[in-house]
């Protein structure tokens, strides 16, 4: 902490004064500023654990389970919108970008109520009351079947509360854990924070890797479990209040102060309104607030003259204050197509990941909703890697890596994992099977024969079946076996289809015999012709050669819509 910002949070932090006021029926003094330390900084391990507040571990608790509570429901959130709510991926991907803009939007709802209402300590308490609230919601409805009436009205109301919440008390918690310290204790701040800081990354951590394990399991006689999935969740987030509770006795609460907010709004209009009144030039615009202002008759000012400062304006301060501002959101400009982008992690690269093979190694898979986790596991490695290793052997060889530099590489750096990903992408496209158009129709082969090999002929094109094998297209190796037929009528269009002869010969391995296909009289080698018969363009069909003869059927290439999109399955059959 600077000096510019001690001051800050010396003089602006809370109105009143500075011994506190009798509230209440129990007549509990309230502090309206933080304690100055009287005391040097403690600097070994045992004086900072005696000087330590030990309410903080409540609230470094709290954020652990809240961060759990939160990026656990997050992480298989995409997945449940398109397999139990039946959302279509680009649905899918609007709703949960909209969850998430609301999620982060919301924190300034919560910043008003705690600096103009209620205070930090009240807005924390009734919000992850509601916030908890709207994680039971979500679990509750997650019980349900796909076909009932309350989906998705309960699973969307679930969803605005959890958005409320999570963003409701995010500008608080932080500041709330530094309302614990007295002024002055520097470096124990510090440890706080980066305690807090550490208790998120490790609670985003463990849940993006576990709850999609639990959202893998069967139960309630489904192939998924997204009860589980979201009630572990909820049960964090409720545990998470019950940690902020417990220290609520022994907390520093300092009571609501002016909004800062509306002051910075309400200060940038009354400049731009002073600018077109007053005809004076001011090297900023912002000065034309200070046009119409007296120190003399300024409350903030004379409380600030009270104090010893005779040559300071308040009012100057602030003007300083939303210039800094300013200047750091035209820095942000860029930050939301960041986040825009990668927030895709938990959407786009989850549906990509779906069409991609999981398997890591012939043990280990990692399911399409796990890839978050690699997120926060890579932060905790390449933090120590850039401060320790790369920064330095960068500015060794004359270039200094200033904040600006490295945020700015680190952009380009997103951006180009972007552009892989896209690669990816048309890589994946390229494996997926294709679709018969209107006009033509996929033709494949099983042969059920133990020790025959088959070999398939139309118009010239030959194909070798192997016992108990069949064609298949494996767009991997670009083996495209199954055959393709054009020129056939539309669906629909006519009553009947038409017809295609294929040439089957066959031959019988290690004296094995063929017997049984139809028109066929040697029962040792032959050739005979079948017909695949009302043929429309637009359908895939498959048949089936055996001793009992030729099966024709139909094969559905539409995806199922009855899944919940996660399960296993065995089975054997025999053809005899």
């Amino acid at each position: 902490m600077n000096d510019q910002q001690k001051n800050s949070f010396t003089n602006d932090a809370f109105d009143g004064d500075a011994d506190g006021v009798l509230t209440g029926k129990k007549s509990r003094p309230i502090q309206l500023r933080p304690e100055v330390s009287s005391e040097p900084e403690p600097q070994g391990c045992r004086e900072i654990w005696r000087a330590w507040p030990k309410t903080t571990f409540c609230i470094v608790s709290n954020e652990f389970c809240e961060r759990f509570s939160y990026y656990g429901m997050r992480t298989v959130l995409t997945l449940y919108l398109i397999n139990i709510l039946k959302v279509s991926d680009n649905g899918a991907t609007a709703l949960f970008h909209g969850f998430t803009v609301l999620a982060y939007s919301s924190p300034l709802l919560g910043s008003i109520l705690a600096d103009g209402y209620f205070g930090k300590f009240q807005t924390i308490l009734w919000i992850s009351l509601l916030y908890a609230t709207g994680q039971v919601v979500l679990s509750v409805a997650s019980t349900f079947a796909q076909s009932s009436s309350l989906h998705p009205y309960l699973d969307y109301t679930g969803l605005i509360i959890i958005a409320m919440g999570t963003g409701g008390i995010k500008p608080c918690v932080a500041a709330f854990g530094g309302d614990q310290f007295k002024i002055g204790q520097e470096r124990m701040i510090s440890l706080f924070f980066s305690m807090f800081y550490f208790s998120i990354n490790a609670g985003s951590t463990i849940s993006t890797f576990l709850t999609p394990e639990f959202r893998a399991l069967p139960c309630m006689g489904r192939d998924s479990c997204y009860p589980l999935a979201f009630g572990i969740p909820a049960v964090l987030m409720v545990v998470a209040t019950v940690f902020f509770v417990g220290g609520s006795f022994w907390y520093k609460k300092y009571p609501p102060k002016e909004n800062v907010i509306f002051e910075v709004i309400k200060g940038i209009k009354t400049a731009l309104a002073n600018k077109r009144h007053f005809n004076v030039k001011r090297p900023h615009w912002m000065d034309h607030y200070l046009d119409n202002h007296s120190c003399e008759s300024d409350i903030k000012c004379i409380e600030l003259k009270s104090t010893g400062k005779k040559n300071k304006c308040h009012k100057r301060q602030f003007v300083d204050d939303v210039k800094s501002l300013l200047r750091v959101m035209v820095m942000y400009v860029p930050v939301p197509m960041f986040w825009a982008l990668f927030d895709q992690q938990g959407s786009r690269w989850i549906i990509q990941g779906i069409a991609m093979d999981s398997r890591l190694s012939s043990s280990f898979s990692l399911l399409p909703d796990q890839m978050q986790t690699l997120n926060a596991i890579l932060i905790m490695v390449f933090i120590p890697i850039f401060q320790l290793v790369i920064y330095p052997l960068v500015e060794k060889v004359g270039i200094k890596t200033t904040p600006l530099r490295r945020m700015s590489t680190g952009g380009l750096l997103a951006a180009c994992a972007f552009v892989i990903s896209a690669l990816v992408q048309f890589k994946v496209n390229e494996t997926l099977p294709d679709i018969p158009r209107s006009n033509q129709a996929f033709v494949s082969f099983i042969n059920s024969y133990e020790g025959c090999t088959v070999n398939v002929s139309f118009n010239g094109n030959s194909k070798m079946i192997m016992p108990n094998s069949s064609l298949e297209d494996d767009k991997v190796t670009n083996q495209l076996n199954i055959f393709r037929i054009d020129g056939l009528p539309k669906n629909g269009l006519t009553s009947m289809g038409e017809i295609r002869t294929f040439q089957i010969a066959y031959s019988a391995d290690n004296g094995g015999a063929c017997a049984g296909l139809p028109g066929v009289t040697d029962q040792t080698n032959g050739v005979t012709n079948v017909d695949v018969i009302d043929m429309e363009g637009g359908h895939s069909y498959y048949l089936v050669l055996g001793p009992q003869g030729v099966v024709q059927r139909l094969a559905d290439w539409r995806k199922p819509t009855e899944g919940e999109g996660e399960f296993k399955m065995k089975f054997v059959a025999q053809l005899s």
